[in-house]
């Protein structure tokens, strides 16, 4: 910036120094002032004169030299990759003057310089007096490449981490599960389509051009249906969804080729399930689908709406709990809780074990099909190669209704006597509130009471329907166990095995062979096994 407290003076006669009233100064910021303004041959006699004087008055203190006197001098700068450019100003010496924005301008576009000009930069330069400095005056636009296509996953795959504390503060490690469960129709994920990006261009015009972003198709497996647009992914199928090849699969079936134990976790699934090896003590699986294990179920908590095979067989040890609304197959039971809606089938040995199935049992195919110890109970018949055991094994056999579906039974009936009083109590109230309605004198709260009271009676009609229709589906079944009950045995039974059909029991003293318990004339009677 111009200094403020001196100024020189170019006259005919010479060069003048002068200060401004009332300014403080010393030799040396005099000498300074001078050499800034590139004065280099002055009197400095002259020099010393004028500061010993105090008032600031003119001082010659140089002749003029007309070499020494030039205009000021524009340099441009601009960079390797053409994105700034700098703008240099030597000052004028003697009484030239400072350049303006227009020949400034002029310098740049003589170096090419066309884009990006910072205007106010130069002029700012030029009324502040900035000289014999590099100052930005320029700058390039960059090209902006396109952002790549990216994909949203709407799912997160089976837990990493331990489930929630329990009131002990112990956490369920068996919680941990690698299921993914998802369900037909889900959003599995979502792409987000790539950019075309945004072109640049350098100080002296030459156009950038920008990167279109990458594209990336969204990861359709198996099991799987891309919207039309492409932009996301459905599941097609209920199913197990697995991230391979770096694309997303359902699969109807949730295989594991070892073991249910830590490394897996416990196992909730609306599908098949297909175990390789054994599941381990503790540890759950829970399905609306098959469950197949190849290995052995040790003492587990296994629960299908559909079929289960167990080709390994159970080993309980009292803990194993085994549900199914279809068949249970098994290699063998040996102290397990075992429950079916339809049929129960072990090759082997059925030992100690509380066994229950709404139709038949059967322990045939092996060498050592045994039912010995424990309860089975099936409400059609129960049929093995051998029953009980040399050593007197206490043996409960029951043929028949099962007393889980007599139990049923009557909370159906109290269901359905209390949904009687209740629909008798909401219809005379919707009778009244219809009144007052029909008399114009039916109020807010009043008309919102009508609106409750009739959705509560169309809950009650939907929950009287089903339990009818339980009910119904009871009543055959205990009708048909009462027709067909029987307990056959194709090669001994042995004494200490208790026989109870439509609830007559037989208690059998002596060593059956190839025979049949059937219920007979108000008692149960022996038959041959093809009786």
């Amino acid at each position: 910036m111009e200094n403020q407290k001196f100024s020189l003076e170019y006259r005919e006669d010479g060069v003048f120094i002068s200060a401004s009233e009332g300014a403080d100064y010393s030799m040396s910021s005099v000498v300074g002032y001078i050499k800034s303004r590139g004065l280099e041959e002055y009197n400095g006699d002259a020099v010393m004169t004028f500061v010993s004087q105090k008032d600031g008055a003119p001082v010659k203190i140089a002749e003029r030299n007309p070499e020494n006197e030039k205009d000021a001098e524009l340099e441009v700068k601009v960079s390797s990759d053409g994105m700034t450019a700098e703008l240099w100003i030597e000052p004028p010496l003697a009484d030239k003057p400072w350049p303006t924005l227009e020949q400034a301008l002029e310098a740049l576009a003589s170096q090419g310089v066309v884009e990006g000009i910072n205007k106010d930069a130069i002029a700012d330069m030029i009324s502040a007096r900035t000289g014999k400095n590099w100052v930005r005056v320029a700058s390039g636009v960059p090209a902006v490449d396109g952002q790549d296509a990216d994909i949203d996953y709407k799912i997160q795959f089976g837990s990493a981490t331990p489930g929630q504390e329990d009131e002990t503060g112990r956490v369920d490690f068996k919680s941990v599960s690698s299921v993914t469960v998802v369900i037909k129709n889900q959003l599995l994920a979502e792409k987000i389509p790539c950019t075309e990006g945004t072109d640049g261009v350098t100080v002296r015009g030459a156009p950038l051009k920008a990167k279109k972003g990458k594209d990336r198709p969204l990861p359709a497996g198996a099991g799987t249906q891309p919207s039309e647009d492409g932009l996301r992914l459905h599941a097609m199928i209920d199913g197990n969804l697995i991230l391979k090849g770096g694309k997303l699969h359902v699969a109807p079936v949730f295989q594991v080729d070892g073991d249910v134990d830590y490394s897996v976790g416990n196992i909730d699934f609306i599908g098949s399930v297909l175990v390789n090896g054994a599941v381990r003590e503790g540890f759950k699986i829970v399905t609306s689908g098959d469950i197949e294990v190849r290995g052995v179920v040790e003492g587990a908590h296994l629960e299908s709406k559909s079929d289960i095979v167990i080709t390994g067989g159970i080993r309980g040890m009292n803990k194993a709990e085994i549900r199914a609304d279809g068949d249970i197959t098994a290699g063998f039971i040996d102290q397990a809780h075992v429950r079916s809606n339809q049929n129960i089938n072990v090759n082997n040995a059925v030992l100690h074990s509380d066994l229950a199935a709404h139709g038949a049992i059967n322990v045939l195919g092996g060498q050592k099909a045994q039912l010995a110890g424990g309860k089975t109970q099936a409400g059609m018949e129960v049929v093995c190669l051998t029953l009980g055991s040399e050593m007197g094994t206490k043996t409960e056999v029951i043929v028949g209704v099962l007393p889980e579906l007599t139990e049923r039974k009557k909370s159906l009936i109290a269901l359905l006597a209390e949904a009687d009083e209740k629909g008798e109590k909401v219809e005379a109230n919707l009778s009244f509130l219809k009144k007052l309605e029909s008399a114009g004198e039916l109020d807010e709260n009043k008309r919102a009471l009508m609106i409750s009271l009739t959705k509560a009676k169309f809950q009650l009609q939907s929950q009287v329907s089903s339990a009818k229709k339980e009910l119904e589906q009871i009543e055959a079944q205990m009708e048909g166990s009462k027709n067909k009950g029987r307990v056959r045995v194709k090669g001994v039974c042995h004494p200490g095995v208790t026989v109870s059909i439509r609830g007559v029991t037989y208690i059998v003293r002596e060593k059956q062979q190839f025979c049949s318990f059937v219920y007979e004339d108000g008692g149960i009677k022996v038959k041959p096994f093809d009786y």
